[in-house]
This record gives structure tokens, sequence and C-alpha cells, in this order.
């Protein structure tokens, strides 16, 4: 069939009477037959699951089983008759409410679920778990002092200054009143993005195992502690603090590091290693991380407690595209036109020198205008410049650095 109609598309096609559009499709009927899949087949590829798309594997302890139906009807039926009251003294501004006893009812019902899509969103469970996955409980509450009065809180994935983090944290376990007494603890700060030769690689930054009840004082050191060095030019790092629960007093002795130690190479480490080599052991229960970014303390740690030069990095833009430089363009600003295709050196170096006319080693800087444009321009000074002064003055375009001074 598909012979006969190739035929009488080309005896068409003589005559005129059809289009070489009409004959490509022709070509349709030439092509091989797929197979046909079986029924087995088809089930196979629609029931195929992806690990990574479908992490389904909880390592954690199970999660509180929720209120039952019966008990919310009643907790419902006790809301509205209590409304009316409420709103009366919402009105009359007498409604007190008990932060702490509302901190706590979150805590009880919507924590764990709330904390889990954190971690998640922040891909921890993928590059500390392998994408396996567990429910924090509120047990692992991590303070950084930040002077003699207040101190930083380590809260789902805040931003802390490296300089902020740079002594030893307090920590603070809030365990169940029936483990207090006979339950061993592991605490770990690790960081999955750090590492200067292996991205699939950590950086041990503290390690206290053996912890007896909720006291971190009386734990054993495995790994004294580092303080972040996120480098120069990489953005955010992730610092996370695991918690595990221990079975029994554990044997760490292959995990120990020197004391004060200094070298990165001893300091690498991999967590989904060490949690498959004590899985039976070992579980983990409580999860707290933080972010941070270089800042000029990362420089001491390398120099003083490394003791080694520090890296840096700069991200190197893709040179943008532009079409082929014309003479004659038409409709465009030529001051406009020809900075499109000037070096980004030479524009840096015109605005460098505009900063240094108007700036002194002796003096302040003097503070920018109000109303930077209120000041007139002469009208005898041809318009593309009076733009470029305009630009300068209120910081805009090439010129929006012109204004700041470090």
């Amino acid at each position: 069939m598909a012979a006969t109609l190739r035929k009488n598309f080309g005896k068409l096609r003589l005559f005129g009477r059809i289009s070489p559009i009409a004959t490509r499709i022709s070509s349709l009927y030439t092509r091989p037959i797929q197979p046909i899949l079986t029924f087995e087949d088809r089930m196979k590829e629609i029931n195929k699951k992806d690990p990574v798309l479908n992490p389904d594997i909880n390592i954690g302890l199970p999660l509180p089983k929720p209120s039952s139906t019966r008990k919310n009807k009643n907790r419902f039926k006790q809301w509205n008759i209590e409304r009316l009251k409420l709103e009366q003294d919402s009105r009359l501004l007498k409604l007190e409410i008990d932060p702490e006893k509302v901190k706590e009812e979150s805590i009880k019902e919507q924590w764990p679920n709330n904390v889990h899509r954190i971690i998640k969103h922040y891909g921890i469970y993928r590059d500390l778990f392998d994408n396996a996955h567990f429910y924090p409980q509120p047990v692992l509450n991590v303070f950084y002092d930040y002077d003699e009065e207040f101190t930083t809180i380590v809260y789902n994935g805040n931003k802390i200054l490296p300089s902020e983090a740079s002594v030893v944290p307090y920590i603070k376990l809030n365990l169940p009143s029936e483990e207090k007494d006979s339950s061993f603890w592991s605490l770990i700060l690790t960081s999955p993005d750090e590492h200067l030769q292996d991205n699939t690689m950590e950086y041990l930054h503290w390690f206290v195992g053996n912890i007896p009840n909720d006291q971190i004082e009386n734990g054993e050191v495995i790994c004294n502690y580092l303080p972040p060095f996120p480098l120069k030019g990489t953005g955010f790092h992730r610092y996370v603090f695991l918690l595990y629960k221990q079975n029994k007093k554990l044997d760490f002795s292959s995990e120990l590091r020197p004391p004060n130690c200094k070298s990165l190479e001893e300091r690498t480490f991999k967590n989904l290693d060490f949690y498959k080599k004590f899985e039976d052991d070992l579980t983990p229960v409580g999860l707290q991380f933080f972010q941070s970014e270089w800042d000029k303390s990362v420089t001491q740690v390398f120099h003083d407690i490394l003791e080694m030069p520090e890296p840096s990095f700069e991200f190197i833009y893709p040179v943008r595209y532009h079409p082929k430089e014309k003479k004659w363009p038409h409709k465009k600003p030529f001051n406009k036109y020809l900075d499109i295709y000037r070096d980004s050196k030479s524009i840096n170096e015109e605005i460098l020198k505009e900063k240094l006319k108007t700036s002194s080693p002796f003096k302040p800087p003097s503070p920018r205008p109000l109303y930077p444009n209120s000041y007139t321009i002469p009208l005898t000074y041809p318009k593309w410049y009076r733009s470029k002064l305009s630009n300068m003055r209120l910081g805009k375009n090439q010129w929006k650095d012109l204004h700041k001074h470090d």
C-alpha cells in the first residue's frame, strides 16, 4: 500500500497537482513500525520508581500519632463555645495569650512536619543521607554567644556570620523524662559544601560522642571544634548539627582525630559512610542547620588555625552576545551604542577615576544630596552629556557603584 501511495504522489507531482510538502507526508507511511509492548512491559514502565524522586525510607523515629477524630471534634466544640468570649475580650483588650503554651502546642502538632519540609527543600537529606529521611524531634537547641547579653540561635537555616560562630556553641537537649537517666547521644557538626577537592565529601567541624543523658560537657570529644570557613566567592554554605541516639555506649576510635586537629585532610568526613558503619546502634533524631558566607574572620581561621594560605574564588560570567557592530546604527544613541562594545575594564576605569575625583584620603566622604538632580545642568551641554551627568548623579546604569564608599 505504501508503494502505491508513493507512486500516485509522484504522478500528481509531475502534473503540478501536489506540493513538495505533501510528498513529505507520504514518507510517514515508510517508517518502521514500533514494536508493541506487552502488558507486563507496560506495567513495569508505569510502576518504575526513581530512587531520587521517590525517597520513602524513614531512618528515624516514628512520628507521634495524630489526635483522634473524636478528640478533635470535642476540641472544636469547646472552641466554638469559648469563641464569643474570646472575641469580646479581644475587642476590650482583655485577651491574654500565653506564648509558651502556643509554642508548646505548635511543636507538638506541626513542628516535625514543618522542619522536615525545610530540610528537604535545602537538600540536606539528599547530600547527607542519600535521600533517606527522618522527622527531627524538638530535642536539639543550639546557641552561639553573640555578646555578653545576647545569643544567636541556630534555627531552620538562618544566616549566621563566621565571626558569630567562632566559638564552641552552647547545646541544650530537651530530652523526654524517660530518656534522661540511661541514654547516650552523639552530636556532629558537618558541612556538605566546603570540601576543597571532592564535592561528595564533607569537613567534620565538631564531633562529641557517648554523651550521657543531656550532659554535653561529659561526652567524648572525638574531633575538636573548628569555626566555619566558607570560601570567598562561593556564596552561602550549609552547616548541619546532627544528633544521633545511641542504643549503647559505642567505640568511636576509628573516627578519632588528633587533639586540636588542623589538617583538612584528617577532617575529611562523609556522614553517609559514618551512619552506615554504625546504623545498627545509631538513630538520627535531631537536626539544626544554619547558612554562612565569607567574612574577614575566615582569613584568620586559615592563617591562625589551619596555618595555610586562604583560597578565594571569583565567578567568571559568560561573555554577553552582541550583534556585529554597525558603522551607521539606525535610531541608536551613539554614546549608549558605543558603550555596548567597550571593554568592561575601560568602563570600570572611567568610573574609578570619577570616584577618585570626589574623594579624599584625609576627609570623610561628603554626603549625597537628597535630590541630586535638583541642581540644574546647563542647557548649553549636548543632550547625551546631560543624560550622562544625570545618570552619574542618580547612580544609574554603569554608575551604580559611583557613590558607594567601603
